[in-house]
């Protein structure tokens, strides 16, 4: 027999986190405090509506909304990699950097003329340079900061329990 609890508490969770780092100042945890209210408007509201959906689904068990919540979710993990990971882990060049300012411009909602990580870089910096950390800083390379650890970890976990659940 399913257990519905996991997903929805994972789910729900997820948007509740999501929602209150990008809302709530907690310095030194989010950078939160650096964004317009604009810019935490633009996040929450887009954000909330996205991940509103699947739990929406699950709740009334609505297939549609399902499946768009096992998909939304490995998607979403996807471009918290490439947002977050990449640049902290590598520094694309060539072929590949095209590549990834492409893919990078899209997870970000880029639309800014240029290179998308130079500018990705420079946001970072703005909003998370004086966030905790607990990955070793490398020079002239952004860094996950602790509450997108905790987010990243939370949307791989609610990604799998989600398509356990669907496919169980």
């Amino acid at each position: 027999m399913k257990h519905l609890a996991p997903v929805l508490v994972s789910q729900v969770g997820l948007l509740l986190y999501h929602q209150v780092t990008t809302l709530v100042d907690l310095a030194p945890f989010n950078g939160s405090r650096h964004h317009t209210f604009k810019e935490r408007l633009a996040e929450a509201g887009t954000n909330a509506l996205l991940m509103s959906l699947a739990p929406i689904g699950y709740a009334l068990q609505i297939r549609s909304l399902m499946i768009f919540g096992v998909a939304y979710y490995f998607a979403l993990f996807a471009i918290e990699i490439i947002i977050w990971w990449v640049p902290y882990l590598s520094v694309p060049s060539g072929r590949w950097r095209t590549v990834y300012n492409r893919l990078l411009s899209i997870g970000t909602m880029n639309s800014h003329a240029g290179d998308t990580l130079d500018h990705w870089l420079a946001v970072h910096h703005r909003l998370h340079s004086d966030t905790l950390t607990v990955l070793p800083r490398i020079p002239q390379r952004m860094v996950p900061n602790l509450e997108h650890l905790i987010l990243h970890l939370w949307t791989a976990i609610t990604a799998v329990i989600t398509a356990v659940y669907f496919f169980g």
